[in-house]
Order: structure tokens, then sequence, then C-alpha cells
């Protein structure tokens, strides 16, 4: 065979090899489908007493970075309770995670002293039906807002979760415990940092904390068990 022989033959093999490849590149359904990276099951407890869950590092990672997450800005919000507390949340309207579209509130650290300041600034103030204060921030106390951390996640599905799909994802709980109307039974699992209520008639709601504060979820429901 001549060299431009064999040359002819390399760049058609070559030409023919190239053409196989962005056709199984291009060609429709051959590519994977877009998962989202963080659901709701996936929580990775830390040896610094936090956890990472939905892409964040529970009371280090800003809010801006769950936004990023995500990939949508939250509706910032100050809420001031009748009792003078006072706290700064993250409202995320509609998300979708592997199927489950759901809300999603994140509650900000910000000390009550910084609340307070930022309250006296607000842009304006409405008064809810359960008598808290909804105040709207200043957009300099909005930047602020999202470089603070996220403490805490409620997700909150659109669709109820089976029983048999939480054990499944979740596994057993180490404790149930039930509310005096006995619609609602939260399950905890405290080396996750998290306490799921399951209701009976209504939709489930996932409460993420770092493992080491899990007992400002577990010690209120005990407290409601004594009384």
């Amino acid at each position: 065979m001549s060299t431009t022989g064999g040359q002819r033959i390399f760049w058609w093999i070559l030409g023919l090899t190239l053409l196989a490849i962005a056709a199984s590149v291009w060609m429709p359904g051959t590519q994977p489908p877009h998962m989202p990276r963080y659901l709701p099951w996936e929580i990775e407890p830390l040896a610094s007493g936090t956890s990472r869950v939905f892409g964040i590092e529970l009371g280090r990672s800003p809010l801006s970075v769950l936004e990023q997450a995500l990939e949508q800005q939250a509706e910032v919000s100050l809420f001031a309770a009748g009792d003078g507390q006072k706290s700064l949340e993250a409202y995320f309207d509609s998300i979708t995670l592997a199927g489950i579209k759901a809300r999603m509130v994140a509650v900000l650290g910000v000390d009550q002293t910084r609340l307070q300041k930022m309250f006296d600034r607000g842009a304006r103030i409405a008064t809810l039906p359960s008598g808290q204060r909804k105040v709207t921030l200043s957009d300099p106390d909005l930047l602020l807002a999202r470089q603070s951390p996220v403490v805490a996640i409620t997700f909150l599905p659109r669709s109820d979760l089976e029983e048999a799909t939480l054990r499944l994802r979740f596994g057993d709980p180490a404790e149930k415990i039930a509310e005096p109307n006995g619609q609602v039974v939260h399950w905890l699992y405290p080396h996750l940092g998290l306490d799921i209520a399951v209701g009976k008639e209504g939709l489930e709601v996932f409460q993420y904390v770092p493992p080491k504060d899990f007992d400002k979820l577990r010690v209120p429901l005990r407290k409601v068990l004594q009384k």
C-alpha cells in the first residue's frame, strides 16, 4: 500500500470516529438528564458538630451560598413577635429537588441587637394576622442579610410523602414525640440534626439544625408532653 493511500485511510477512519463522537454528544436523549445536586435526605454530619445539607454548612455558610445552590433568590424579611423577639428569615416560594416541589425557609444567624437596628431602619412594616410584624429591610441591610449565616432550615414539600419513603431515605428515627392533638408525630434524628413532623392528614415539615444544637428542637417538644 502506498504512503498516500495509507494516509487517506487514516484520515477517513479519523473522520468517522470524530463524527461518531459528535453524534453521541449531540444526539437527543443521550446526555444524562439534569439532576439536582442537593436532596433533602443528603445530610452530612461534620466533626465540628454542624452538618452540610442543601449545599451549605449550617451555621457557617451565608444565605448567598444557599441561593446559589438553589439557583434562585429568596425573599428576605425580618419578623418581630409580640414579646419583642426578632428573627431574620429567607423564604423560597418554589423549589424542585428530585421531582419534589417544595417551599423553604432559612433562618439567619443575626443577634438581637443587630436585628433591632435593622428593625429601626426598616423600609416598611406590616402587621400580620398572627400579630407578628413583618419588616421589609433597607437595601444595605438586605445586603448584610445575604452575608449572614444560615443557622436553620425548614423544608416544606407540597406533596405528601409516605412513611415508607421517609424510612427508606432517613432510616428509623431515634425517637418519636406526638403532639397533644395526636395529629402530628415528630420523627427525631439527633445525629442528623433533623426533625420531621409527620402529619396524619397534612403534609410533612422538615426542620434542619446543626446536630450540636438539636436540643433547641427536642426540648420544646418534650416540654409540651409534660403539660
